[in-house]
């Protein structure tokens, strides 16, 4: 994913920058709720460019960061939600169906806290990465 933006503020190879609207912007249905444009957001400078405040920029997220982030944060607390459920079916068979789903909603949330600490902590806790804007984008 790519977005155009404005440096708002550098701070060493840290860069703060304003989302503004770009060429994809007018194919988008949904540009009058967009919840990214106008919005203000860190991100790392490539090595080997410098910006300075008032440029513009280009954010680039690596497309395998999007698909982490639905796997950690869909896939795993939804499985955790079957197993806290079936689990619970097979340990107690004769609980009735209340405790079954309460014991996959509480192994859901277990999942949804699992995966923020991870998102916060691990690879995907990465900044998208900025270079200046030249011509070709």
């Amino acid at each position: 994913m790519k977005e155009r933006g404005i440096a708002t503020k550098v701070d060493g190879r840290s860069v703060t920058v304003r989302i503004g609207l770009s060429e994809g912007c007018a194919s988008c249905g949904s540009n009058h709720d967009c919840s990214v444009q106008g919005k203000e957001l860190e991100a790392e400078m490539e090595r080997g460019f410098s910006v300075a405040v008032g440029e513009e920029v280009v954010l680039e997220v690596p497309d395998s960061a999007s698909a982490a982030g639905a796997l950690w944060l869909l896939a795993v607390p939804l499985g955790l939600f079957f197993l806290g459920y079936l689990g619970v079916g097979a340990a107690w068979p004769g609980r009735g169906e209340g405790v079954r789903a309460l014991a996959g909603l509480a192994a859901m949330a277990a999942g949804l806290l699992f995966a923020a600490t991870v998102a916060r902590r691990g690879r995907m806790s990465r900044r998208p990465t900025a270079r200046p804007l030249v011509s070709g984008d």
